[in-house]
């Protein structure tokens, strides 16, 4: 049986290591660590964020003929029995602001910080609360902006009140319960007022990639739509796992979640079917030297946190090797 794997994050690598004898398609020779992002930003050091791949076709996926069973790809059209489709998120962006989604961007947000004086980051994200402290540790005036009434709202109730009074000490400008409106030449409108900024870097919140909705497939939010065997709503043969694809019901966007999806949705397409059932173990989140988070459903921080952090990037480096 061919299985063809599109995109190589950490549902794609759990699935290829789940089945060794199946193809991963990524148009990179290297996997991105996410969660490193921000560490990018702050040191200007990419390898930090790289891990380079073993097994991998490195092309572009232009399309896929679900009829005839075919990946086109930049580099060939590759024939599959089953399909696992784990091609990774994209970022919400308000126009006029900075994403952070790949490595290149965040090595130009560094060279932006360095010149600006005042930065508005928007969002209350895990992504936003580590941008927002590591702007604040370079002396810049800085906003962030959130339209609920809490920081890291997918977090407990301790590590979000934590993350506020944390912020608030080093001298972070906290708009919760603002909405931001459009940004005009700078200045952000937003239901509690304008605020004036040199950088403004968007972490809103995350939909699946736009080649979803390109590919015809069925989505909530350009996550393709899968039933609870991870199987696409559209295609018998076709799977999905990872940030991409969702349930009616709701798969969190972690990668966690992730690894546990891309080993289903892999055993289910080889024919050893479940349905999919994820844990969330761990989230840290780090601001200033401190990591705090969720960890077996109770908060930690300091060295406990750390050592929570330290795992989930063992584990990806185990799905490469």
């Amino acid at each position: 049986m061919r299985v063809v794997i599109l995109g190589g994050g950490f549902a794609g690598l759990s699935a290829l290591k789940t089945y060794r004898n199946s193809i991963l398609i990524d148009e990179k020779d290297y996997f991105v660590l996410t969660h490193r992002l921000v560490d990018v930003v702050r040191t200007g050091n990419p390898e930090i964020a790289k891990l380079p791949y073993r097994k991998v076709l490195r092309a572009t996926v232009k399309s896929v003929d679900f009829k005839e069973k075919k990946v086109i790809t930049t580099e060939g059209t590759i024939p599959y029995d089953k399909l696992i489709i784990t091609l990774g998120y994209s970022q919400r962006l308000i126009p006029g602001s900075e994403k952070l989604e790949n490595i290149e961007d965040a090595l130009r947000i560094r060279e932006k910080l360095r010149k600006a004086k005042k930065v508005a980051v928007l969002g209350g994200g895990a992504l936003s609360v580590e941008l927002a402290g590591y702007a604040r540790e370079l002396g810049k005036e800085v906003y962030l902006v959130e339209e609920r009434d809490k920081l890291l709202g997918f977090m407990s109730k301790d590590s979000s009140e934590y993350a506020k009074r944390r912020l608030e000490e080093m001298g972070v400008n906290l708009y919760l319960k603002t909405k931001v409106e459009g940004i005009d030449n700078g200045t952000l409108v937003t239901t509690n007022g304008n605020l004036k900024a040199d950088l403004v870097i968007s972490g809103v919140g995350f939909k699946g990639p736009e080649i979803i909705s390109r590919l015809g497939l069925t989505n909530v939010n350009s996550r393709m739509l899968v039933n609870e065997y991870l199987r696409s709503e559209d295609f018998e043969d076709v799977y999905g796992a990872g940030d991409c694809a969702t349930t009616k019901s709701f798969i969190p966007m972690s990668a966690q979640v992730a690894v546990q999806a891309g080993e289903r949705a892999m055993l289910n397409a080889i024919g050893n079917e479940d349905k999919f059932r994820y844990k969330q173990l761990a989230v840290i989140v780090k601001i200033g030297s401190e990591s705090f988070g969720d960890f077996m459903g109770r908060f930690v921080r300091g060295d406990m946190a750390e050592l929570a952090k330290k795992f989930g990037i063992f584990r990806a480096i185990r799905l490469i090797n």
